[in-house]
């Protein structure tokens, strides 16, 4: 059907890795309860007693992504008011285990493709993302597929809608050319980014923003970015809220932008790149929304995604 699949795990993550690890490296943690697993594309994650969890990579990509996680989040994240997997240890190779991996936080919640927001949880998912674009270092990392400008995405985008309009129902052109209308328009101020917030990244409780996990591809990158991919996330009623939550939040800078002409077409641009994406990929999970996000860009009126 499509060829986005779940890379397969390149080294063996059990219970008995994790436990050997945590006993060598920190014993005082080795007698807490292993409890349920997550493996997704990039990462394995144990839950380590009533409030830690443990985070492996599974692939040496991951491994080397990982070091936004470990290495910038405790800094950009560090006055943060939602919860995220800052790390609160840091483990090195060992046990034939080759990278390095992480003691991280419990974050209680529900994965969002399972438990959609409210409206409230929206303008919350808003005020988060302001809380995130902020100015970036010069040696802050860039990400070599997301910190991309539009134009440089244009071949990805058109394959993959190729691709999708083949195994679906959606009809390109009218995407296509939403897609295009952002090309050439003025850029977005660069800023940190999370760059992947599909629903098993962003957890919620009771309608609202319960955290925002896993943070390997964050990087410097358009606010606009963040803001596409959350509008396919949120669904098209509530993408009004969240992006006025996050104009009366974000920099001057950055409202100034979403709030123009060339912003609102970057935002809906990387809805439809984003919901192309997802709507690309093998799992049923994924490509679910990204087809509910078409086809509702195609019904509307102007194009709109979410």
């Amino acid at each position: 059907m499509t060829t986005m699949a779940t890379p397969e795990a390149e080294v063996e993550i059990d219970d008995a890795l994790v436990r050997a690890l945590l006993a060598e490296q920190h014993p005082d943690l080795a007698l807490l309860p292993l409890g349920q697993r997550a493996e997704g594309w990039d990462n394995v994650t144990y839950r380590l007693g009533p409030a830690l969890a443990v985070r492996l990579p599974r692939r040496e990509l991951a491994a080397r992504i990982a070091g936004t996680e470990l290495d910038w989040l405790p800094i950009i994240g560090a006055n943060w008011t939602f919860p995220a997997p800052v790390a609160r240890r840091v483990g090195q190779p060992g046990q034939g285990y080759p990278w390095r991996w992480a003691v991280v936080p419990w974050i209680h919640g529900e994965v969002a493709f399972d438990a959609p927001f409210s409206v409230e949880g929206a303008r919350d998912l808003g005020r988060a993302l302001a809380q995130v674009h902020q100015s970036a270092p010069d040696d802050a990392p860039v990400n070599p597929f997301r910190s991309t400008s539009l134009s440089e995405r244009t071949e990805i985008f058109t394959t993959r809608l190729q691709l999708v309009e083949r195994d679906s129902d959606i009809v390109a052109e009218p995407l296509r050319a939403i897609f295009h209308s952002a090309l050439g328009t003025p850029a977005a101020p660069r800023t940190w980014t999370h760059l992947d917030l599909h629903g098993e990244n962003v957890l919620t409780a009771g309608g609202r923003l319960a955290g925002i996990l896993d943070w390997g591809d964050a990087a410097v990158g358009s606010p606009a970015t963040d803001l596409g991919q959350a509008a396919v996330l949120v669904g098209r009623s509530n993408v009004a809220p969240m992006v006025e939550a996050y104009a009366g939040s974000a920099t001057v800078e950055a409202a100034s932008f979403i709030a123009s002409s060339a912003g609102r077409k970057h935002v809906r641009a990387e809805a439809l790149h984003y919901a192309v994406t997802l709507a690309a990929m093998e799992d049923p999970r994924y490509r679910k929304p990204g087809l509910k996000a078409l086809r509702d860009a195609t019904r509307r009126s102007g194009g709109s995604v979410g």
